[in-house]
């Protein structure tokens, strides 16, 4: 999705404001209140608005073990033991993330929001019995004719220090209605096929087991055509998990570790999907690195990595892309 469209960066002003959460949300709750705050928020900012620092906090959360290890067999992990998967960590923060746009720090419709990219970046492993503390933060925002973008910077916390790092980005479309465009198609280069992936029919459901995403276009063929989807379709963050599962066997247990990853066009449910992949040579990681940190956790911008993997989600018949990203570590 090309959002870089004349971008207004709207200011976040002011000390930050933190704001501690005594127990997760539930998630009910706040898809009821969500679904209230879309009749009365708009899609759009004005220019010169001036938006928050804020910041949600969750202390003491203790992990579910039995949770954990459904959401490695749903998403095709293969590592024994108590370790946990880098992209599972992304699943905590949706209580948090829902509170937070529920709230006066996010004056926009928080039904419109489009999960368009994620990226995360662990130090260390992590295991099940550790105690963790969960931020949430306005990242940036920027505006463009075509819609707003909103960045949420969220961090994992152990002994005061941060051991997992993500950057978790939405789209919110305008309602102004714009000429179409005819815009010229490059021709792209298709990666080498390394697996071919059948996503079943109850995937969704699955998957909104054991992350408590349950966003209705996930579920059901009937909530799917309600928010304009003719099937319902796989979650994003499902296919990348599945992607990490394949791909992290060549790291091993080394870390740091981390994945940029763009969400394409959505998986219609069931869907026979191909996994390509190619190893970054050495001497262009720098530069692939250069084009894609906008989405990158906030760390170090010159920061290479001598071992990527580019990856790619195609439709098996029709080859159209569902994600692509790096993995690097």
């Amino acid at each position: 999705m090309d959002i870089a469209e004349n971008p207004v960066h709207l200011e976040l002003t002011g000390p930050e404001i933190s704001v501690e959460i005594k127990k997760y949300p539930s998630i009910k709750t706040l898809f009821l209140k969500m679904a209230l705050l879309s009749l009365k928020r708009p899609s759009t900012l004005a220019d010169d608005i001036n938006l928050s620092r804020a910041r949600m906090v969750l202390n003491n959360l203790t992990l579910d073990t039995e949770k954990i290890q459904k959401y490695k067999r749903v998403c095709g992990f293969t590592n024994p033991g108590n370790t946990i998967p880098i992209s599972y960590f992304q699943t905590l923060f949706i209580g948090l993330l829902g509170k937070f746009v529920t709230t006066p720090y996010f004056p926009i419709n928080p039904m419109g929001l489009i999960h368009i990219g994620q990226s995360f970046e662990q130090k260390r492993p992590i295991t099940t019995d550790e105690t963790l503390v969960l931020s949430c933060s306005l990242h940036g925002v920027t505006k463009t004719q075509k819609g707003i973008t909103s960045q949420f910077l969220l961090e994992v916390i152990s002994d005061k220090k941060t051991i997992w790092k993500g950057i978790s980005s939405f789209f919110t479309r305008s309602k102004i209605k714009r000429s179409k465009k005819k815009i010229s198609k490059e021709k792209e280069t298709f990666l080498t096929i390394l697996e071919t992936i059948f996503v079943p029919r109850d995937m969704g459901r699955q998957y909104a087991g054991v992350s408590n995403d349950y966003n209705p276009h996930h579920l059901h063929w009937l909530t799917a055509r309600i928010f304009g989807f003719k099937q319902p379709i796989a979650h994003g963050m499902w296919s990348l998990a599945r992607v990490i599962a394949s791909l992290e066997s060549d790291c091993e247990s080394q870390y740091p570790r981390g994945v940029n990853a763009e969400f394409k066009l959505p998986i219609f449910m069931p869907a026979t999907i191909t996994l390509g992949y190619e190893k970054q040579k050495p001497e262009t990681s720098k530069t692939q690195t250069s084009k894609t940190q906008d989405s990158k956790p906030p760390t170090d911008k010159n920061k290479t990595h001598e071992n990527q993997i580019n990856f790619e989600l195609r439709d098996e018949s029709k080859g159209v892309p569902h994600l692509k990203g790096q993995f690097y570590f």
